[in-house]
This record gives structure tokens, C-alpha cells and sequence, in this order.
């Protein structure tokens, strides 16, 4: 089987305004939580069991003014009506309807010889459809 190539296989769209063209990184991230479950009677190791899901989606670029005007809002007044994101990668589709937020918006220009890049955090609440 051959390796997928990122490029032009990886699509996000946050609140209808697609990210991709801003995008070199992009991540999805789902964890189940863990519940530690040792009580006395378990002398040798911990025990647990599994938790609730966990899933963000981690993404990142070189900064444009035109990505600043679809993030930034979200952060100087986060919405009350939380977003829909949808996220491509190849033909497997993760959509969380009108339930995302960002968690996180970095604009960062320390190094002054390099380009101004961003990243973010998209945060579902709740597990996405997968389809």
C-alpha cells in the first residue's frame, strides 16, 4: 500500500469558511479518557477502564489577513451558537455539526527572517459522524 501525500488530500472548513489554502499542518486528534478504577484489592498494578471521547483538531500555517478575518472573531467573542467544522482527509469525512470552537489562536513572527505563521485548535464537543 502506498503512502497518502497530504497535500490536496486534507480539507478543514470551520464555520463554513474553508481553511486549507492557509494551511501546512493539520492534525486529528480523538482520545478516550482513562478512569482509574484501583481500589484495595488490586495489589499489583492499577486497573482502569475506558472513558468518554476526546477529539480537537490541531492546525496550523503561514498567516494571511484573510485567515485572521475568519479566526479571530471567534476569539475576541467566542460565538454562542458554536460552529460546524468539517474535516476532509483523502475520502474519510469527520463533520461535527454546530458543535466546535476554538480553544487556542497564535499569530507568531519571533523569528524576523522567517514568515509570520499561526496555529490553532479547533475543539469538538461531542464525536464527530464519520462518513
Amino acid at each position: 500500500m502506498s503512502t497518502k501525500k497530504a497535500a490536496g488530500n486534507v480539507i478543514v472548513v470551520y464555520g463554513g469558511d474553508t481553511l486549507t489554502p492557509y494551511l501546512n499542518t493539520a492534525s486529528l486528534n480523538a482520545v478516550v479518557n482513562q478512569i482509574e478504577t484501583t481500589d484495595f484489592s488490586d495489589s499489583n498494578a492499577t486497573t482502569s477502564i475506558a472513558g468518554l471521547g476526546d477529539w480537537e483538531v490541531p492546525i496550523g500555517g503561514p498567516w494571511d489577513p484573510a485567515l485572521d478575518a475568519f479566526l479571530a472573531p471567534d476569539m475576541i467573542t467566542p460565538p454562542t451558537t458554536l460552529n460546524t467544522t468539517v474535516v476532509t482527509i483523502d475520502t474519510v469525512v469527520f463533520t461535527w455539526m454546530t458543535n466546535t470552537f476554538l480553544t487556542g489562536y497564535t499569530i507568531n513572527a519571533s523569528a524576523p527572517a522567517d514568515g509570520i505563521t499561526w496555529s490553532a485548535t479547533i475543539k469538538g464537543s461531542g464525536a464527530p459522524v464519520r462518513s
